[in-house]
């Protein structure tokens, strides 16, 4: 298989039962590296692909996580647990899937597991409710998948690469500028600073110098030194790449976080304030039932994988289920490519059964 024909396979997983999450992340990959988010990779040698699935390990307490690695993938799985049914937390992440969804064309297969001779008299209800629930949303068209036996998992990913190539296309994409969001970075004896991270946009390649941006101040110029994807060396990646990167520059693992990502020179520009269309989600409930521009409560803004508090600080009077223009204010600088920033607003707030996604926006360019 060539460089440019190889398809790395990049799986959320999401559900509230942990162990049902491994288990499917093990049928997928082999586990890797573990912080607040589990990787799993495995080059499968019988599908002649690469999968690299993670998933959050501290949420629902959590949402920072959650909703990192709903950015970082491109193909998500919503894992319902029978045993546990339809609940607050299936509720949040169902919301949050669907917006991902409305703004960045992810694709999604709901998986159902748990299932047992003592419990599958339930199976009919829920999927006749949660189908009923899907429908209101922008997901109303995915399948309901049942993990019953060790062979679905093997069709489970076939599907997998079926979402995959929906999102990806037939061949990689060759775009004019560079983005690879980082989920870690370490140094590495002999080698240096390295990363690990997905090619979202365009391809890198072994030498390129890039930016290192995601800063406050101005970014670091970095070259390339090798690229690995799965422990083998390579000399390009492509859109969709789990890579494993080595800096060579003036560079600290420890100056690096997921507030950074690498870019191309010159295209990404920085924004602390920008006029944008903000819609907020149906089943959010702000205090009067609005959100106020310029009452000075603070949110948070998810672009990329990096968070920002930000505030509304004029505009219109913001419902649930609508659209509104508005000012915000972000304490950070988020970077676009000159397309406009886009991103989800939430708050980060420890799960109290309470929904804590309020909505999205998109940048109105002049």
């Amino acid at each position: 298989m060539s460089e440019s024909s190889e398809r790395n396979f990049i799986v959320g997983i999401f559900g509230e039962n942990l162990e049902i999450n491994n288990r499917i992340g093990q049928a997928i990959g082999s586990p890797g590296t573990k912080s607040d988010i589990q990787f799993y990779n495995r080059l499968d040698s019988e599908l002649n692909q690469i999968f690299c699935a993670l998933t959050p390990l501290d949420y629902p307490d959590k949402i920072k996580s959650f909703l990192q690695s709903l950015t970082l993938t491109n193909i998500h799985l919503l894992i319902v647990d029978l045993n546990l049914g339809l609940n607050a937390v299936l509720g949040e992440m169902i919301i949050a899937l669907d917006l991902f969804h409305q703004l960045y064309n992810t694709e999604i297969l709901v998986v159902l597991d748990g299932i047992d001779s003592k419990n599958e008299w339930k199976l009919p209800e829920l999927k006749k409710r949660l189908s009923h629930i899907l429908g209101t949303t922008s997901l109303k068209n995915s399948e309901l998948f049942e993990i019953r036996e060790k062979e679905d998992y093997h069709l489970m990913k076939r599907k997998i690469i079926e979402l995959g190539l929906k999102v990806l296309g037939k061949e990689p994409q060759d775009d004019n500028h560079t983005k690879i969001l980082i989920d870690h970075a370490f140094p590495v004896k002999g080698i240096g600073t390295v990363i690990l991270g997905i090619v979202k946009e365009g391809k890198v390649n072994a030498g390129q110098m890039l930016d290192l941006s995601g800063y406050d101040g101005p970014s670091k110029k970095v070259i390339i030194r090798s690229i690995q994807k799965h422990d083998r060396d390579f000399k390009t990646a492509f859109q969709g790449d789990r890579v494993g990167l080595a800096l060579k520059g003036n560079i600290s693992p420890k100056e690096i976080s997921r507030d950074n990502f690498l870019i191309s020179h010159g295209i990404y520009k920085p924004e602390t304030d920008i006029k944008a269309k903000v819609y907020i989600n149906d089943f959010f409930k702000p205090k009067d039932n609005y959100i106020k521009p310029g009452n000075g409560i603070q949110y948070n803004a998810l672009v990329n994988v990096k968070l920002s508090p930000v505030k509304f600080i004029s505009g219109e009077d913001l419902y649930p289920g609508k659209n509104g223009e508005v000012i915000l204010k972000f304490d950070k600088y988020l970077y676009h490519n000159g397309a406009g920033l886009k991103g989800i607003i939430t708050d980060l707030n420890k799960f109290e059964n309470k929904l804590r996604i309020i909505g999205y926006f998109t940048q109105i360019l002049n």
